[in-house]
C-alpha cells in the first residue's frame, strides 16, 4: 500500500491551515441526467482566496442527504475550497424523474433497483464536467467525498472524473452496482490518478469487507478504527482530519495531468499513516480488519 504522504506533520497543519474570513456563498443547483433524474444541490463557494478554486463533490449515504456533510463542507469551504453538496438519485430534493416522483425506501436493494443506484457514479461524473466548465474553480483541483453507498459510488467515479483526491467514508452497498460491485471498486480505485483516503470501523462488517479488499491497491490509504461508526458517523470526530487530506492535495500539490500514474511526491516532511495515528482518537492504520 503506497503511503499517504503529507508535505508537513498534520498537527503543523491544523495549526497552519489557511483560513478564509469572509463568509462563503451557497447556490442551489440542478442538473438533469440522461435518464431523466434531476439531481439538486447546493454549491458553495468561499468568499476570498484565488479567483477560481478547488472543489469537492460530496456524496450522502443512504437515506441522507447534502446537509449530512456540513461539518466537512464548512471545513473545506474555510479553507478556500469549494463544495458542491448533492441529494443523490431518489433522496432529498433529487426525487423528480421525469416528472414522475421517484424515492428510495427502507428496502435498500428494492430502492437501488427502482431508483437505479448503479448510475450514481455517472451522475457524480456529470457532476464534476458542469463544476469545470464553471468559471469561478479550478477544474485541474476536483475532490470526492462519499459515506457508505456515496462512498462506493465515489470510488467508481473516480475513474471517469480523475479527481486529485477521493475520501470514503465508509464505502458499502457495493451489491447496488452489479453482481462483481465489489470488483468493480477495486479495479476503479486501481486505474485512477491522486490519492484515496479509506474510512472504516472494524466492526462494521460491510464497510469493512471493502476496505480489506482495496488494502495494498497502489494510492490507497486506509484508516481503520474499532468500533461500528458507519459512513457520516466519522464527520463528528473527524471533520478536521478529512479537511487536512483535501487542503493537501487540492491547495499544497501541484496538480498534475490526467493520466498520470500518482500525484506528486512529497518535497519534505513525509508523514506516512502512522503519524496520522499519532492524532487524538486515531485509528490502528493500515491494519486487517477484524470479522472478515
Amino acid at each position: 500500500m503506497r503511503a499517504l504522504r503529507l508535505l508537513a506533520p498534520l498537527p503543523a497543519l491544523l495549526l497552519a491551515a489557511p483560513l478564509v474570513a469572509s463568509e462563503p456563498v451557497s447556490t442551489p443547483v440542478s442538473f438533469t441526467t440522461p435518464d431523466g433524474f434531476t439531481i439538486k444541490g447546493t454549491l458553495t463557494m468561499p468568499a476570498n482566496g484565488p479567483k477560481r478554486h478547488p472543489a469537492v463533490i460530496l456524496a450522502p449515504q443512504f437515506h441522507q442527504t447534502r446537509d449530512s456533510f456540513a461539518a466537512l463542507a464548512e471545513r473545506l469551504n474555510a479553507r478556500g475550497i469549494a463544495t458542491l453538496a448533492l441529494d443523490l438519485r431518489g433522496q432529498g430534493e433529487s426525487t423528480d424523474k421525469g416528472g414522475t416522483a421517484v424515492a428510495v425506501t427502507d428496502d435498500f436493494m428494492a430502492s437501488a433497483k427502482a431508483v437505479g443506484f448503479d448510475k450514481i457514479p455517472s451522475d457524480l461524473a456529470q457532476a464534476a464536467a458542469w463544476l469545470r466548465k464553471h468559471k469561478g474553480i479550478d477544474g485541474r483541483r476536483i475532490g470526492l467525498a462519499g459515506a457508505s453507498v456515496g462512498a462506493s459510488a465515489v470510488l467508481l467515479a473516480a475513474k471517469a472524473v480523475h479527481p486529485q483526491a477521493v475520501l470514503a467514508l465508509s464505502p458499502a452497498g457495493e451489491a447496488a452496482f452489479g453482481d462483481n460491485g465489489l470488483g468493480q471498486i477495486v479495479s476503479a480505485a486501481g486505474k485512477r490518478d491522486g490519492a484515496t483516503l479509506v474510512f472504516a470501523a472494524s466492526g462494521d462488517e460491510d464497510a469493512a469487507k471493502v476496505a480489506a479488499a482495496l488494502k495494498g491497491v497502489p494510492g490507497v490509504s486506509e484508516l481503520i478504527y474499532p468500533g461500528s461508526d458507519h459512513g457520516s458517523a466519522f464527520l463528528k470526530d473527524h471533520a478536521e482530519t478529512m479537511a487536512v487530506f483535501f487542503g493537501e492535495y487540492l491547495l499544497q500539490r501541484q496538480a498534475f495531468n490526467r493520466g498520470a500514474t500518482e500525484a506528486p511526491a512529497a518535497q519534505s516532511g513525509v508523514v506516512t499513516p502512522s503519524t496520522l495515528a499519532a492524532t487524538p482518537a486515531s485509528p490502528a492504520v493500515g491494519t486487517q480488519p477484524s470479522g472478515n
